[in-house]
């Protein structure tokens, strides 16, 4: 079953609870590789959604006629 695409917001959310967890001063060495590479991701989604929000204003604005 394909994912539900998030919104940045739940995304940004999602970033900010895994640095969280990797400042815990008990996390252990697998949980905080596990954590660093959900956080990859995370920014990765993030960027590709600015990306696709930055494209769309784009051709918003090459749409709009000039006064």
């Amino acid at each position: 079953m394909p994912k539900e695409k998030q919104d940045y917001q739940t995304m940004q959310t999602a970033l900010d609870a895994v640095l969280a967890a990797l400042q815990r001063p008990d996390v252990q060495v697998d949980e905080a590789v596990k954590l660093y590479e959900e956080g990859l991701k995370l920014i990765k989604q993030l960027g590709e959604h600015l990306e696709q929000a930055e494209n769309t204003l784009e051709k918003l604005r090459l749409q709009t006629p000039k006064a």
